[in-house]
């Protein structure tokens, strides 16, 4: 998320200047981003002092947590040092990257830990966006759900759930093309929760439509009924319940149920991509298949 909203910040030099956190800016990607003109600074956000010292003299921070590498308690902890950090160094906007965990949506604790932080956003006083994720087309090509390759079958996914159950998505390279108008407008954007959807797509639709831009095979390794799918979350494995219920709330979030329309989307960003025209550009798709046909072609 953060390099999209990078890249289309630095599509307006004339109106803003970038700065990009991180633990090692003698990484790779911090060099190339220097190298671009982008201010790079060090900060653990697991730390409030370096934090605040990292928003220092900003106007705005586009912020982000992740509960999938640093788990719910440091989730919340980088959370509130980002609010605090912003509060003490003075920020003016704060765009929040965020999904439904409120009561009554989704009840995954990765889900309900956002919702916790959006709570000390408000309370802060700060004025803010707060950006809602849906699925990232680009899930599907790594290590989340990436497919399997076999010479005769094609490309194939395996995904616990249902086939043909519509999923709220987007590709991930789009959401700068969200972010920077709140910066660019933040008295229009001031307490709005964008609920981004680009598409809605099914597990097969995914599939499909790959094959018919690409010519390659593709289907579902498998397809869950109502009754396999409700039984997964008692599934042996630690993830199955956060897995069941992150899924069970996408079904009941689908396209008629008011919890997201497309149109405020591309009202903001109207060039957001749809699946078929990501697939055909996309150079994750072009590598992943080079590997996987290599890789069955090598065994």
């Amino acid at each position: 998320q953060g390099s999209s909203v990078v890249e289309f910040l630095l599509k307006e030099p004339q109106t803003f200047s970038v700065r990009a956190i991180t633990r090692d800016p003698t990484s790779a990607a911090s060099k190339a981003l220097a190298a671009r003109g982008v201010e790079v600074v060090k900060a653990d956000l697991s730390s409030l002092d370096e934090t605040a010292a990292a928003f220092a003299g900003a106007w705005g921070v586009f912020g982000l947590t992740q509960f999938y590498v640093h788990g719910f308690e440091g989730e919340q902890l980088h959370g509130r040092n980002i609010v605090d950090g912003a509060v003490r160094a003075g920020v003016k906007h704060l765009v929040w990257s965020t999904v439904e965990g409120r009561e009554g949506e989704c009840g995954a604790i990765s889900w309900r830990s956002k919702a916790l932080i959006e709570d000390r956003v408000i309370a802060s006083g700060i004025p803010y966006t707060f950006v809602y994720i849906p699925m990232y087309y680009e899930n599907f090509w790594t290590s989340f759900f990436a497919p399997s390759y076999d010479a005769e079958k094609g490309f194939n996914w395996s995904v616990g759930f249902l086939p043909d159950v519509p999923i709220f998505a987007f590709s991930v390279a789009d959401i700068g093309g969200l972010v920077v108008p709140a910066f660019r407008e933040p008295e229009k954007f001031t307490s709005v929760k964008i609920k981004t959807v680009v598409e809605y797509l099914s597990l097969r639709d995914l599939a499909t439509q790959f094959s018919e831009v690409t010519g390659e095979k593709a289907s579902l390794a498998f397809e869950l009924t109502p009754e396999q799918f409700e039984a997964s979350r008692h599934a042996d494995h630690p993830a199955a319940e956060l897995m069941y219920l992150s899924w069970e709330y996408v079904k009941r979030a689908g396209p008629d149920s008011g919890v997201r329309d497309q149109k405020q989307t591309l009202s903001i960003y109207p060039q957001a991509k749809t699946y078929r025209e990501w697939v055909k550009d996309s150079p994750l798709v072009k590598e992943l298949v080079q590997k996987l046909k290599a890789e069955k072609k090598s065994a």
